[in-house]
């Protein structure tokens, strides 16, 4: 199982700031058991929609790092994710030497969801694995869309 939780990146300012989408489907393995007969998405993974799209605007301003969850300073649920959904997961970033400090929002709807303040911690990068992570399809389809401009985030 692959545990890429963003679909898309629509605006990013590399190193400060990053908005994603994800979709949720009925078929995701998870609603089948969290709840039957009540189908939510894990607050665990809302925590890592917004420590995945952060991570994603601090390796866009630094290849060569690769940022991951070293703490959770705070989380904070309000309403449910269900199938059919489209999670806006909005993130503001702080990058420092060795860690970065990702603050976020996940919005369905316009309707605030959840939100958490993470620490992600630096790890170096080999090359050939920063080759792999710009050629995954999240990151090389923002590349593609050549939409390299900071847009105004709440």
């Amino acid at each position: 199982m692959r545990w890429i939780l963003v679909d898309k990146i629509i605006e990013m300012d590399p190193g400060k700031s990053v908005v994603g989408v994800r979709n949720f489907s009925r078929s995701e393995s998870f609603f089948m058991d969290h709840f039957p007969g009540f189908p939510v998405v894990p607050g665990v993974l809302h925590v890592e929609m917004i420590a995945q799209v952060g991570g994603i605007a601090v390796m866009a301003a630094n290849p060569g790092i690769l940022p991951v969850l070293g703490k959770i300073k705070s989380a904070n649920f309000y309403h449910k994710i269900v199938p059919g959904d489209q999670a806006v997961i909005k993130v503001q970033v702080v990058v420092r030497k060795e860690f970065s400090v990702a603050s976020g929002c996940i919005e369905v709807e316009g309707k605030k969801i959840s939100a958490a303040e993470l620490i992600l911690a630096h790890i170096p990068m080999p090359e050939n694995l920063i080759r792999r992570v710009w050629e995954d399809g999240v990151l090389s389809d923002w590349r593609k869309a050549g939409v390299h401009e900071s847009n105004n985030m709440e």
